[in-house]
């Protein structure tokens, strides 16, 4: 295994410990309490065990090398990891809005409130401090199943301090009926964290396209276009976790023969994905200029050139993706 692979096991390992743990603690908070609104933030909890595990299991399949069956790899499931997750997330948000609107009939029966909240409290301190580790660790790694879980984890944080601040300002109020308001508050809540989740994981199993990762690719494309290559465009995208395949369009001069435009393509390739954030490979279709990008090619002494050079086309989001014919709408 690759240290990449090593350091995200090892982090999908720590979100099963942690998960057990915070259960454990949140299970007592509602044991001591009664609250319908402790008793939704331990269901979700319940949730985070179950994606713990898939998570765990994602970036092992994920980390499989490509073969025959999956030439591109086996990064998406890390996607589908997370897209799932976020789908066991909404079932939770609907079982905490009944358990809410349940609770406006039946009411609340608080018990001992300080010695469950307490419990509470640390079990969000743990949270708070894991999902920043699984963040920030599935940044740095490239690693959507375990930035999914940190964010699921600090969304857990927010919920549980509402709970623990509503409950308090129901006691001490005598408004007791606060409960069932913050259990449906969070319903709500966690319904919105899981469309956000389903939604971006979605996007990559469909190859939507990432904004993000294109425009730093344009920057780092500029970076090393030379004057042999007169223009790339028509890019497009195959995520698959950290793997990403690229295809585009790479206009050469038309005088050159095939060995010489496949060494340059290969030359530019390697300092393109030494650059690139996540691991990854070109396949690129090579245009012969046929006279059209005179006005925009650095080459000197060109014995074809038909037109003067004026100046270079800027490797932009809008033009790597959407070819020349962008540049000659803006232009006009």
């Amino acid at each position: 295994m690759t240290s990449r692979e090593v350091a995200v096991s090892r982090a999908a390992i720590l979100s099963i410990v942690i998960s057990f743990v915070v259960l454990a603690l949140k299970s007592k908070a509602y044991i001591d309490t009664r609250s319908v609104a402790v008793l939704s933030d331990a269901i979700e909890t319940i949730v985070n065990v179950v994606t713990a595990f898939i998570a765990f299991f994602a970036v092992k399949i994920a980390a499989a090398p490509a073969d025959e069956n999956h030439p591109y790899g086996h990064g998406k499931m890390e996607n589908f990891s997370a897209a799932f997750e976020g789908g066991l997330i909404f079932f939770a948000s609907g079982a905490v809005i009944f358990q809410a609107i349940e609770s406006f009939y039946v009411g609340p029966q608080f018990k001992q409130l300080n010695s469950g909240l307490t419990y509470l409290g640390v079990a969000t301190l743990i949270n708070f401090l894991a999902g920043l580790h699984l963040f920030f660790k599935g940044q740095k790694r490239k690693s959507e199943a375990l930035k999914a879980s940190g964010k699921h984890l600090l969304s857990d944080v927010i919920t549980s301090i509402g709970v623990i601040i509503g409950l308090y300002m129901a006691h001490y109020t005598g408004w007791l009926w606060l409960d069932g308001v913050i259990g449906l508050i969070l319903g709500c809540w966690l319904g919105y964290e899981s469309y956000k989740i389903v939604r971006e994981s979605s996007g990559a199993l469909l190859d939507e396209t990432d904004d993000k990762a294109v425009v730093k690719l344009a920057e780092i494309i500029q970076k090393h276009k030379t004057k042999s290559i007169i223009d790339i465009h028509n890019l497009r995208m195959i995520r698959s976790g950290h793997f990403h395949h690229i295809d585009a369009h790479m206009v050469v001069p038309q005088f050159w023969d095939i060995e010489m435009a496949h060494d340059v393509a290969h030359e530019f390739e390697a300092k393109v994905v030494k650059d690139y954030e996540f691991d990854g490979e070109f396949a690129f279709h090579i245009d012969p200029c046929q006279k059209r990008y005179c006005d925009s090619c650095e080459i000197e002494n060109c014995k074809i050139r038909l037109a003067p050079f004026k100046s270079l086309r800027p490797m932009t989001f809008n033009h790597i993706v959407k070819g020349p014919q962008h540049y000659l709408v803006e232009t006009k």
